[in-house]
């Protein structure tokens, strides 16, 4: 049996009813005072795939209310439609009475060796040894923070340009992305970690402006194939930063370099 990580344990979700369950949420997933979005949508992605039939949630939306803290949570889920193709699970999550993230999730299911029609070529990142991990916030965080729980390596032109060595030729960031070694390395389903994985980068609007909390207000991701265990391969970008609002997509490879999830988030540039 392979041991269970800490991200295991700590999305994991129990049924206490008719369309309910309960989550202990783990601080550790903290950046500042709120938990990262990204671990949100992944305590989320378990209830909704225990309600359906299909294994993989192909199609999530989630919109962010209010900052999520550390400890008790309620989940609140509802079939809106159950398919032999496809079953749409809405979801809710609940602290002290107010609700702080809901979403909506399309499953289905995924063969794991399906043979792309046509699919684009994965972006040429250098290996993973000659990437770096950098957060400008490390020296003021506690150990038990989310730098400790995601190994975010990035690409030698993207630490140049978030260390501030280099200016940056357009607001992008290349590298690789996974749970830490600290904490039992990769998950034990590669596919529960995309969740969080889109959403563990710095916002890409750093390289335009100081750095500071940058609120996702909408995030929509989809998976597009079943991943292989290990570092995922990621490239984040922009298309638009205007009147205090900005969009950030994600692509993420597996490493047989397949294309496995892709998402864009709607987020408010910091103050």
């Amino acid at each position: 049996m392979v041991p269970m990580t800490r991200f295991d344990s700590a999305t994991t979700v129990v049924r206490v009813g008719e369309n309910r369950y309960a989550a202990e949420l783990d601080p550790g997933y903290l950046i500042g005072s709120a938990l990262n979005g990204g671990y949100l949508m992944s305590v989320l992605q378990r209830a909704a795939l225990a309600e359906s039939d299909h294994p993989h949630a192909v199609s999530s939306s989630y919109h962010f209310l209010r900052p999520g803290s550390g400890g008790p949570a309620e989940i609140g889920t509802e079939v809106v439609k159950r398919g032999r193709t496809v079953t749409t699970v809405l979801v809710t999550l609940r602290q002290r009475g107010a609700t702080v993230i809901t979403g909506t999730v399309a499953t289905a299911a995924l063969a794991s060796q399906a043979e792309p029609l046509y699919e684009t070529p994965p972006v040429e990142i250098p290996p993973v040894d000659r990437c770096r991990n950098f957060d400008p916030r490390e020296s003021r965080l506690a150990e038990d923070s989310f730098v400790s729980r995601v190994d975010v390596g990035f690409a030698p032109d993207s630490y140049a340009a978030l260390a501030g060595e280099r200016a940056a030729d357009s607001p992008e960031l290349y590298g690789y992305v996974d749970l830490s070694a600290r904490d039992g390395g990769s998950a034990e389903n590669p596919e529960a970690f995309l969740p969080l994985a889109v959403d563990a980068l710095p916002p890409v609007v750093s390289l335009l402006t100081d750095w500071s909390w940058a609120p996702t207000v909408e995030l929509t991701w989809h998976l597009r194939a079943v991943p292989e265990p290990g570092p995922l391969a990621f490239r984040a970008h922009t298309s638009l930063v205007s009147d205090g609002w900005f969009d950030e997509n994600v692509d993420l490879w597996d490493a047989k370099g397949r294309l496995v999830a892709q998402s864009r988030q709607l987020a408010r540039v910091g103050r």
